[in-house]
């Protein structure tokens, strides 16, 4: 078991790491970073979870992993991922207020963009909720926004590729 968290938290902190990189590579490239992070974070999530277990199952484990192995290495990648990012980009928001004030002039700007549809659909008092949550927005809130997501997409792929690559002695 030792050997799947090694191999695991290295994979887990090399992910965190790109996703640091591109969060802030998008920051000093544009406004707001915070959906390319997570489309970025969408799309090397599986490779980096599919790498770890197959990884596992072919070097490691002569070509056999359970669901539950699987499921464990999986877990400590994108946990590792999204607990580093999460200090990352919060230290990182910290450091370089001009990049979260973008961020929330960004989504306030949304915000007032979408008035007259969220006002229709939702009503004046869910707008005002809104807007006022909005202008309350938090470096905390940002990363942790960033956080829920990297759990999100992790425990989505983690089972679907843990059902593909698990191989058990039958």
């Amino acid at each position: 078991m030792k050997v799947y968290f090694s191999y695991a938290a290295k994979i887990g902190c090399l992910a965190a790491a790109l996703s640091l990189m591109a969060f802030f590579i998008y920051g000093y490239l544009g406004d707001d970073p915070t959906l390319m992070s997570i489309i970025f974070s969408f799309a090397i999530t599986p490779f980096f979870i599919g790498a770890g277990v197959y990884f596992i199952r072919f070097k490691v484990h002569q070509n056999h992993i359970s669901f539950a192995e699987g499921m464990t290495i999986g877990f400590v990648i994108y946990m590792l991922n999204a607990v580093i990012s999460f200090f990352g980009t919060f230290i990182g928001l910290q450091v370089w207020p001009e990049l979260f004030e973008r961020i929330r002039a960004n989504k306030i700007n949304i915000t007032l963009e979408k008035k007259d549809f969220t006002i229709g659909q939702y009503g004046e008092e869910t707008f005002q909720q809104t807007y006022e949550s909005i202008m309350e927005l938090s470096v905390f809130q940002i990363s942790l926004n960033d956080f829920i997501w990297k759990i999100v997409f992790g425990l989505f792929f983690t089972i679907i590729i843990s059902i593909i690559l698990r191989k058990t002695n039958q």
